[in-house]
């Protein structure tokens, strides 16, 4: 096995469990026409963004690649402020910060020996690790925002060895983390599920689950009430989905889906109607959508998209008009299907096909891969990225789609978003008019913020913060509060976050 990776009610017919029904392929007819907004109709001016803060100054020697230094990272919001962690390299040490958007506002809560990372909210309190010291090892720290309510919780550091704390996810009001204990720093150690309430005293072991050897994962985690669900592979089972309650006897493998040794590779975990849809290969379907209650008896393949041992690779990616969406895919991945469902665990339905799309590459003669990247859902639109993987570095293509739920309503924004393999796709962001900001790639500006409307001739440059084709790389899209924030570099500065007002709703 490979290492340990850180990283009931009645249908209703006419709105729930209805018929399946076939559309046909999308095509450029299918757009609809720019539409000029003006006068009254048209939404307030959204930007320019401006630096928040030269937190700390850049290295004098040149740092290799856009996304080096000591840039600031782990942007969250909290309490509708932004928090992050910062390093300072004059100073050998680290903080977290704060911020209200502006200047003066964006202030370190607490300096530590180390920089802060996984910076995870649960309920009102902020729970992150405070890097590793030689004292304590891995910490495990917890913030109310202020600086006297910023505090070690506990030395989770074994009388020898060393720990290595990961895959912070907040399950109700309760952290749930995994510590590695290792006897030093580069030897195979032992994984532990732990939770925490923020107190000493309610920071313990959940299980433990053996050795680092024996384990594959975690791969996936998902919050569904207060359980956890994640994908966990064991030598005698393989890689199948698991569940826990915050007890030792309450974490156990939920069902081994393909018995024995092989792996159905539970995936892409999303919570939906109180239960847990996900995708699992079982061996006779392919890999199909699949759904849980955290019991074997209540684990069941949702539908078989399409018969036959290769499946649809099928894909859950979000609740949006409270129907479950998911992506399938045919053979060859020549096409890929948007399609929806009534995620009620009382209901059986098949799904229903909302738009097909058509893969633009499929007679290049290389093995694709397509798989939904990232997605937001507002009121009326849910907003989603293809990305097309041809084994390369960078991505043959990342298109960005919006759909209404409507074949009609299911449009191309924009392609390519990013070209660079190193910059991660964005996470489409909302302002409180319907737009979405992000940053997306032409070759007179590079890489650089984007706003979108949800049309294609409403898709455009917000701002070229590193004029000229050369890209500031922007990333760590994040709203918090009436402020958008998101890292760049220009050509003084180096990495840091600019903030960009989000413009009131109006009466």
């Amino acid at each position: 096995m490979r290492a340990w990776r850180w990283w009931a009610g009645v249908c209703v017919l006419a709105m729930g469990c209805g018929e399946a029904f076939t559309e046909e392929a999308l095509s450029d007819n299918d757009a609809p026409e720019p539409v000029a907004v003006q006068g009254a109709d048209r939404p307030p001016a959204l930007g320019p963004a401006s630096l928040l803060k030269d937190i700390y100054p850049p290295p004098e020697d040149p740092v290799p690649g856009p996304f080096g230094g000591t840039a600031p990272t782990d942007l969250t919001s909290f309490r509708g402020r932004l928090f992050f962690a910062a390093f300072d390299l004059e100073a050998g040490q680290g903080a977290l910060w704060r911020s209200e958007g502006t200047t003066a506002s964006t202030v370190p809560v607490k300096h530590l020996v180390d920089v802060p990372g996984r910076l995870t909210v649960v309920g009102k309190k902020l729970f992150f690790t405070g890097g590793f010291s030689e004292e304590h090892g891995a910490e495990l720290w917890v913030s109310d925002g202020t600086t006297a309510g910023t505090r070690l919780i506990k030395n989770l550091r074994p009388d020898s060895g060393y720990t290595l704390l990961g895959d912070f996810i907040a399950v109700g009001d309760t952290l749930f983390f995994f510590r590695m204990v290792r006897p030093d720093i580069i030897a195979s150690g032992n994984l532990e599920l732990w939770r925490s309430n923020g107190t000493s005293a309610g920071t313990v072991r959940v299980k433990d689950l053996g050795p680092e050897g024996d384990l594959n994962g975690p791969l996936d985690l998902a919050s569904v009430g207060n359980r956890l669900f994640m994908s966990l592979g064991r030598t005698e089972t393989g890689t199948e989905l698991w569940v826990s309650d915050g007890t030792s006897a309450g974490t156990h493998l939920v069902k081994d889906i393909l018995p024995g040794t092989e792996s159905s590779f539970p995936r892409h975990l999303t919570a939906a109607a109180g239960v847990l849809y996900f995708s699992a290969d079982d061996g006779e379907h392919g890999r199909e959508l699949w759904r849980s209650d955290g019991t074997a008896r209540g684990t069941e393949l949702v539908e078989d998209t399409r018969p036959g041992p290769e499946g649809s690779e099928a894909q859950p990616i979000t609740v949006f008009k409270k129907r479950l969406y998911f992506a399938a895919f045919t053979p060859g991945y020549t096409v890929t299907e948007l399609r929806k469902l009534d995620p009620d665990p009382s209901c059986h339905p098949r799904s229903n096909r909302v738009a097909t799309i058509p893969n633009p590459y499929a007679n290049i003669p290389r093995e694709f891969f397509i798989f939904v990247s990232s997605f937001t859902a507002t009121d009326r639109k849910l907003y989603f990225t293809l990305f097309y993987d041809v084994g390369s570095p960078a991505p043959a293509d990342v298109q960005l789609w919006r759909t209404d739920g409507t074949r009609n309503g299911t449009k191309l924004l924009y392609q390519p978003l990013i070209v660079s393999p190193d910059l991660r796709v964005p996470t489409p962001v909302p302002t409180n008019d319907g737009r979405v900001v992000l940053y997306a790639y032409d070759t007179a500006h590079g890489h650089e913020p984007w706003v979108s409307n949800g049309q294609p001739g409403g898709t455009r440059l917000l701002q070229d913060i590193l004029p000229g084709p050369a890209s500031s790389y922007p990333q760590d899209l994040l709203r918090a509060g009436d402020f958008i924030y998101f890292t760049a570099q220009d050509a003084v500065h180096g990495r840091e976050i600019w903030v960009l007002p989000v413009p009131p709703d109006r009466e």
